[in-house]
């Protein structure tokens, strides 16, 4: 398999991933989070690049669901931007600290432990409830 080959291999499995989950693209987010680690520490930046190898593009033999080792470098990404928590809030806008790896379908936040810190989208449904997207606007802004 060529290199292109194996980027639309990937490509394709995370865009199934996606449309599985019912979650929205979250790669846009993430490039986000990388712009501002790039403009404000060029060291952690890098470690970021190397951890996006590593889990993401490399993780496929520890994990095969493409989404999670996104959504798994996004919280990680944001945890290095401020510190803080991944929650899950479910469609009756109930949050909980997830105990294993992130679920994936309810709307996950990254809220940081900075008072007045404004939380982050980690994954968004592609049709939130009401209460979801309720608790995003009051968390995320």
């Amino acid at each position: 398999m060529t290199g292109s080959d194996e980027t639309d291999s990937t490509s394709e499995a995370y865009l199934t991933a996606l449309s599985h989950h019912g979650i929205c693209d979250v790669q846009p987010v993430y490039r986000q989070f990388l712009r501002r680690l790039k403009a404000n520490d060029a060291g952690l930046y890098e470690e970021a690049v190397e951890r996006y190898q590593a889990d993401v593009i490399g993780g496929a033999e520890v994990d095969s669901d493409p989404l999670l080792r996104w959504v798994r470098y996004g919280a990680w990404l944001a945890g290095q931007i401020a510190p803080g928590q991944l929650v899950a809030v479910d469609p009756q806008g109930r949050a909980r600290k997830p105990d294993g790896p992130p679920p994936l379908g309810p709307l996950l936040l990254h809220l940081p432990e900075g008072k007045g810190e404004r939380g982050v989208p980690i994954a968004v449904p592609a049709d939130p409830s009401e209460a979801q997207e309720a608790t995003r606007k009051l968390l995320c802004g």
